[in-house]
């Protein structure tokens, strides 16, 4: 998520979009047998989600220090969070319906058995609104775990970016994702770990924004080429090797990947690099639909799996319709939803 009132940055959205593709091939062991249980190289990029969190907890700062701080803090902060979250509804909804849908207990209602069907649905409405991780039960559409435990502590990081005191902030924003990453195993999914996960990385987020304009007011980097060439060199060095080191797997690493979507995103965000330079209309699409691939990309595995119960698929044929699948409903969903909403506007 990116604060929609800043300047697009097209390596941010180049990433973004890696980072939804990275997540989808994670998640090829729920799509063919040949993937379960392997450590095939990119099956460790679900640490590709810590990257949004990060992302995200950067732009709410963002937005909040360019805020009337004479607003009531709690009223922003909840508003904030819906605004911020409304986008996602249309795609979440119909995700998930359809994933209710798919898996549905349909020869329980073949045999009669009415109440095992309906008990099927019982978590459909928390699903639907984005609470999932408000109890423990699993959820039917597992990615958007990330939209749900993010949702519920979105409105206490807001209160705390509007803190009156910067270092304040810093301290609070620094200690508790150190204390995180250095106490847990990430990847934890018993609850409540997905909402403290989400908290330490929407944090991690906020101090690498407060720090960067600490930085920035007092002057700490000089304003020159050869400088921007140095963070340039910076930057790439660290995407590009946490990408190594999750396409290799190495496990062991997760705590330095982190760091290096840290150093990384610092850079890349701040503006300074050579990076920034980079336009393109394509890249800059790419990156919106990475949200709608990341909500579409279970259910269209689910679909192909449905499928292959029918006609039996080679597995090479089932990874590519399960990445163009996943890539041609999130541009129509994505077009529908933002034609629905200029529609609506100018209503």
């Amino acid at each position: 998520m990116s604060n929609s009132k800043s300047i697009r940055m097209a390596i941010v959205d180049l990433w973004k979009f890696i980072a939804a593709v990275m997540i989808m091939i994670h998640h090829l062991y729920y799509l063919a047998p040949a993937f379960e249980g392997k450590d095939y190289p990119g099956y460790f990029s679900w640490i590709y989600v810590e990257f949004f969190f990060i992302l995200t907890g950067y732009f709410t700062y963002r937005h909040f220090a360019r805020q009337d701080s004479q607003e009531n803090i709690v009223r922003s902060s909840l508003s904030y969070t819906w605004r911020k979250f409304k986008p996602f509804l249309p795609y979440t909804t119909i995700a998930v319906t359809l994933q209710y849908l798919l898996s549905a207990p349909y020869t329980e209602l073949l045999q009669g058995n009415f109440r095992k069907f309906l008990y099927s649905f019982a978590d459909y409405p928390l699903e639907v609104m984005l609470l999932g991780e408000t109890h423990v039960s699993q959820q039917r559409l597992v990615p958007i775990w990330f939209l749900s435990a993010m949702l519920i502590v979105f409105p206490l990081i807001g209160l705390l970016v509007q803190l009156k005191n910067k270092y304040l902030i810093l301290l609070i924003s620094g200690a508790y994702p150190l204390f995180y990453y250095g106490r847990v195993t990430l990847g934890n999914r018993v609850w409540p770990d997905d909402l403290l996960r989400a908290t330490a990385g929407l944090l991690l987020g906020v101090f690498l924004c407060v720090l960067c304009d600490i930085v920035r007011e007092k002057q700490m980097i000089p304003q020159s080429q050869n400088a921007a060439k140095l963070l340039t060199a910076a930057e790439i060095v660290c995407m590009l090797l946490a990408f190594l080191f999750i396409i290799r797997a190495d496990k062991s690493l997760w705590r330095v990947i982190i760091l290096l979507f840290a150093a990384g995103l610092s850079v890349m965000l701040s503006g300074r690099s050579l990076t920034a330079k980079l336009k393109s209309p394509v890249i800059a699409y790419l990156g919106k639909l990475s949200m709608p691939m990341f909500i579409w990309q279970w259910v269209t595995a689910t679909i192909v799996i449905r499928l292959g119960q029918l006609v039996p698929l080679p597995t090479v044929v089932s990874v590519a319709l399960y990445f163009v699948g996943t890539f041609v409903i999130s541009a129509v969903s994505y077009q529908l939803v933002e034609a629905f909403r200029k529609k609506y506007q100018t209503a």
